[in-house]
């Protein structure tokens, strides 16, 4: 019977180094139809009709409740590169805010950025 956990770790078969996993849990999960097929098959195409099969068996709350998931480890994964490129100085970066400072800095009154439409 289709998990959220094996509908989610379908979409891992095409890792070619995660399939073991991927077997496994669909095997807990009593889907091994569904591995006989995806192991006898010679291209991806089967693995796209079993993903539709499954987004039809698990229901839209599981496939939303995926989709959210995916999207709050994506939201997390952009917030730390974001952090880290943020934080990023150079020393050419502190020679140029020095120089900046000694003309005076950044003109009062005018904005840092444009105006957003």
């Amino acid at each position: 019977m289709w998990t959220k956990k094996s509908y989610d770790a379908l979409y891992n078969w095409i890792d070619a180094s995660r399939r073991d996993e991927v077997k496994a849990i669909l095997l807990s999960d009593g889907l091994s139809d569904i591995v006989a097929r995806l192991e006898a098959s010679s291209n991806l195409g089967e693995w796209y009709k079993i993903t539709h099969e499954a987004v039809a068996a698990v229901g839209p709350k599981i496939v939303e409740a995926s989709a959210r998931d995916a999207e709050a480890d994506l939201n997390q994964m952009a917030a730390a590169l974001g952090r880290k490129g943020g934080s990023v100085s150079s020393e050419a970066k502190t020679r140029a805010n020095r120089q900046n400072a000694k003309k005076g800095g950044w003109p009062k009154g005018r904005p840092r950025k444009p105006p957003v439409d």
